[in-house]
């Protein structure tokens, strides 16, 4: 057992710490061992069709009791086990002699021997066999709910939570501790959407026992045993010294709601509007008019300012039905993104076209990006259609570590470029975004991160290019001071965090935040560079 006092090291969620007794998350009931049917084959087939059925259907209510910010991540699993392919490999098995569960579950693990080795499809494979056990579980009647308390004050611990997981947290947990994940994971997602203060990638919580008291505290990337909150690292207390920020902070969005809710805000715009968000369950390619109808809806509802919009970046982890898209041995590194524009023109020609009139009816100020730009030549073709299409400023996401050696080739050719941080770590470091462990590897403080965005930022001030940055680093107020010291033009986060990086950016002037990007700069580690901008940050804070 740990004794009182025992530190253990993570990556934090959140800026509030807290105290609780740990909850360690039992596991499920085993599923019943592989089993061959009695050669009734139909029936097999019939209770494989309905428990696909039941998993659907409840993945849709914990969409709904997830909530906007986390819907999306359902919709996409529901698409998952509705997937004709995996169904049809399925019933292969049963005809093989398997009974409908193991015949589910055997279909996933083809698929995941057909892609071992892909980062992306592993990174995913957890919440994939997570549905495999679910539609098996649902055959034999065994139920998979977490079994959380109701009442007190918990902190929940275990390997990792998959979105049906998390969707069960109750009102009794105030704090979530996983022994995997990464910064970017699902449980990360969900908690910071949640304000529920974690630490993931905490190895040493393999060691916490049911009732022991521990703090969460994330600001410090830590879990003390024993500890009391008056304890906890402080986060910085900002204070606004001007009435404006440094640079403007503007608001992620992906749907009609995230455009009201950022509306209540105060950002200045938006940085990014996901519309492929909008198509997770269309069989059908919408037509010109529904997108006109919606993309206005949408804009109409907006914070004031520009308002940015990533054309659609289907592919990988996003799969949109309507695209019909084959699976690929490393989707990740496929046809995704504007590499749709092979196969998918017509779509992205009616995405350019129905968004001109969307901007039209709504009166607001639209600029268009196209996301996994790679090459000059991919960064002229799409701003020939969007330019084609409407009047737009246009521009492209920097998500791959070849674009940032062609950006002095970009002068002339686009008007601003977003840096997608979470992307570019993924490939930057070869280390998938949502790996259970490789968490640490895509921490935005890594300090090569760092220096690729500080050459993004001074190659696009040299040929005169509108830099900003949307990725989820952007939602920290500490290296959102660190980005516009480096010279980015805006930075935009999740809505829950515009006030919070507002205050930040308001808190300094742009000298302020040079000097603390210049001392970054000379750390070796992702830890050093965190410890040395907070340090700085707090001599100004205080």
């Amino acid at each position: 057992m740990l004794a009182s006092g025992a530190v253990l090291t993570g990556l934090g969620v959140g800026l509030s710490a807290i105290s609780g007794e740990v909850f360690r998350v039992k596991p499920h009931q085993p599923l019943p061992v592989p089993a061959k049917h009695s050669g009734d084959k139909q029936s097999e087939i019939d209770k494989l069709k309905t428990a696909i059925s039941n998993v659907s259907q409840e993945l849709q209510q914990l969409a709904k009791k997830a909530g906007e910010t986390s819907a999306e991540i359902f919709e996409a699993l529901e698409m998952i086990v509705q997937d004709e392919s995996l169904f049809d490999a399925a019933i292969t098995e049963i005809e093989t002699g398997w009974d409908a569960p193991t015949a589910f579950v055997n279909a996933v693990e083809t698929f995941a021997e057909l892609l071992s080795g892909d980062p992306t499809f592993e990174e995913r494979l957890a919440d994939i066999r997570d549905l495999a056990k679910r539609v098996a579980a649902n055959i034999h009647g065994i139920s998979l709910g977490l079994n959380l308390p109701e009442e007190g004050r918990y902190v929940i611990v275990g390997e990792d939570f998959s979105p049906a997981d998390t969707a069960q947290f109750t009102k009794a947990v105030v704090g979530v501790i996983t022994i995997q994940g990464g910064p970017t994971s699902h449980t990360a997602i969900i908690c910071r959407s949640k304000s529920i203060p974690a630490v993931v990638s905490c190895a040493g919580a393999a060691e916490l026992v049911d009732g022991v008291q521990v703090l969460v505290d994330p600001v410090g990337d830590r879990v003390v045993v024993e500890g009391k909150e008056a304890d906890a690292t402080q986060a910085i207390s900002f204070v606004a010294k001007s009435a404006e920020p440094i640079i403007p902070v503007r608001a992620n969005i992906g749907s009609l709601e995230d455009s009201i809710a950022a509306a209540t805000t105060a950002a200045e715009g938006v940085g990014l509007f996901r519309t492929e968000l909008l198509y997770l369950q269309s069989t059908a390619k919408p037509s010109k008019e529904k997108q006109i109808a919606s993309y206005a809806e949408i804009l109409k509802a907006a914070p004031e300012g520009p308002i940015v919009v990533r054309t659609i970046d289907a592919g990988s982890d996003k799969p949109v039905p309507f695209l019909d898209m084959p699976k690929e041995e490393n989707p990740a590194l496929g046809v995704r993104g504007f590499r749709l524009v092979g196969p998918h023109r017509d779509f992205i020609v009616d995405q350019l076209e129905s968004l001109e009139e969307a901007r039209k009816l709504s009166g607001r100020e639209v600029w268009v990006m196209a996301p996994m730009i790679a090459l000059t030549s991919e960064a002229i073709e799409f701003a020939e259609l969007a330019r084609k299409a409407g009047n737009f400023k246009v521009g492209i996401m920097v998500e791959t570590p070849s674009i940032i050696y062609e950006i002095p080739n970009l002068k002339g050719v686009v008007d601003f470029i977003s840096v997608g941080t979470n992307d570019l770590s993924q490939y930057l470091f070869a280390s998938d975004r949502l790996h259970p462990s490789l968490g640490t590897l895509l921490n935005p403080w890594q300090p090569a991160l760092i220096r690729a965005l500080s050459v993004i930022a001074k190659e696009c001030e040299a040929v005169s290019i509108y830099s900003g940055v949307c990725g989820e680093s952007a939602s920290d107020p500490a290296f959102a001071v660190v980005l516009a010291g480096m010279g980015f033009d805006s930075v935009s986060s999740s809505r829950s965090q515009v006030g919070a990086v507002r205050t930040a950016l308001s808190s300094l002037d742009k000298s302020q935040a040079h000097d603390i990007y210049q001392a970054v700069l000379a750390a070796k580690t992702a830890d050093e560079a965190k410890s040395i901008a907070l340090a700085k940050l707090s001599l100004l804070a205080g």
